[in-house]
């Protein structure tokens, strides 16, 4: 198998959204009564917690990106040092000679691997993860305290096992910038709108004044369609074949191609760009409104709010797909129990609200937690922080190299009926053809 190539296809092809974790000794937390291995009808009684074997050391690194050593002690390496002071934590980080191949053809021992979920894929194809079923039994660890749909993927994509825990997710929502609202005299947007609703606002604000050429609405169109509302997926699994002639596809490209249809800006293959655009809403202080799905903020000298991200008619109440990043255990680990200690202190309710008060969203659901996101940040005060938080958050979707080729013939279908001004069916078709052909050099990667 070539499995260089093909690694190195999945680095590559990896979804990247833009803007994009030990034991307290005592007791487990959770309820015990919806665990990874749920207690007998009547059973009462706590599992022994298991016993550590090897030496008090703990290599952690991160497979997709490039996280510096003061990122790691800012995420864990701190808190797990304050946590844990019996041992020693080590980070690799990610780097020309220490890729995940490099430490995999060295044998480098590492025991827990953390990373978004963009990175899941390539973890799986290499077979580095444990299943950590047995072990969420053994520590009694409850599952039904985080957001499911993040639980829901590992089991999707395990056949049933569970081979990472989420440990944060990105927030998503609408941001807008309060002054270019002032100045036409438009009221702001409001939680629980439509994408209907959205494109009549839109219209109002994009509009030339003093010379300057306002935009209502920009966004990232990949990241829109990666983290959809309407839990779409890019490829059909029982024929392996793209799905993006779909009539959700056509749902998706025809409810964000009209807002690249209002008269006034022109569109090309530069001003389409997602940095262009994003500048337009953060620098240039051209465009009103900006759909965010990797968790970033406006800048400070913004005046800026956040309502949540509008939803579809046919599932109003359906946020943005979660983005987490997940906390594995490597089977090179000589050490799983101490490596699970690790993980289960950093899903736990005091670490949880700790990263959230610093900007990095739990994933369990505590609304209380929920409350205190970016707590600790001066640029959160009094801004309308529940919206980032939908209270049912759509199916997520595959991150495969082969959905993230389909992801970016969606982009181009878009860039072709916003610039080429080719019908959608049309450009959804070349799309799913172009799409197809990629998929298969992928597989045939494999080979």
């Amino acid at each position: 198998m070539k499995w260089t190539g093909y690694v190195s296809a999945l680095a590559a092809t990896m979804v990247v959204l833009a803007g994009c974790g030990g034991g307290n000794g005592g007791q487990p937390e959770g309820s015990g009564q919806a665990t990874g291995g749920e207690t007998k009808k009547g059973e009462t009684s706590v599992p022994q917690r298991p016993a550590r074997s090897g030496p008090l050391e703990i290599t952690m690194y991160s497979a997709g990106a490039a996280v510096t050593q003061e990122g790691f002690n800012d995420m864990y390496g701190d808190a797990l040092r304050k946590k844990f002071p019996d041992v020693k934590f080590t980070f690799i980080p990610k780097a020309k000679g220490s890729e995940i191949q490099d430490l995999v053809t060295s044998g480098t021992t590492v025991d827990v691997i953390f990373d978004s979920i963009g990175y899941q894929a390539t973890l799986k194809n290499l077979d580095l993860q444990t299943d950590l079923t047995p072990l969420i039994k053994n520590f009694n660890l409850d599952l039904n305290k985080f957001e499911q749909t993040t639980i829901d993927y590992q089991r999707n994509n395990g056949n049933g096992s569970i081979r990472g825990l989420p440990v944060w997710t990105a927030t998503a929502g609408l941001y807008y910038n309060k002054d270019i609202f002032d100045k036409f005299g438009v009221a702001y947007p409001k939680d629980g709108m439509t994408w209907s609703e959205l494109l009549e606002l839109s219209k109002k604000l994009t509009r030339q004044d003093g010379g300057i050429q306002y935009v209502g609405f920009v966004t990232s169109q990949a990241s829109q369609a990666t983290t959809n509302q309407l839990g779409l997926k890019f490829i059909d699994p029982k024929t392996g074949k793209t799905q993006l002639e779909s009539d959700g596809w056509k749902k998706v490209l025809n409810t964000l191609v009209p807002f690249y249809q209002i008269p006034g800006p022109v569109w090309d293959s530069n001003t389409i760009a997602v940095a262009a655009q994003r500048a337009m809403f953060e620098k240039d202080r051209t465009a009103a409104m900006y759909t965010n799905y990797s968790g970033g903020t406006p800048p400070a000298d913004m005046n800026w709010d956040i309502v949540s991200v509008p939803y579809y008619d046919e599932a109003k109440g359906v946020g943005a797909q979660s983005y987490p990043a997940y906390l594995s255990i490597s089977r090179m680990s000589k050490n799983p129990n101490l490596a699970f200690e690790v993980i289960e202190f950093l899903v736990s309710e005091p670490y949880q609200l700790e990263n959230t008060q610093k900007g990095r969203a739990t994933v369990l659901n505590n609304p209380d937690i929920l409350k205190q996101y970016g707590a600790n940040d001066a640029k959160f005060k009094g801004k309308n922080i529940a919206a980032m938080f939908p209270p049912k958050r759509a199916v997520l979707g595959d991150y495969t190299p082969e959905d993230t080729a389909a992801s970016a013939q969606f982009s181009n279908a878009f860039n072709a009926v916003v610039i080429g001004h080719k019908d959608v069916n049309t450009a959804l078709r070349e799309a799913a053809e172009a799409a197809d052909k990629a998929i298969e050099a992928l597989r045939a990667a494999k080979k």
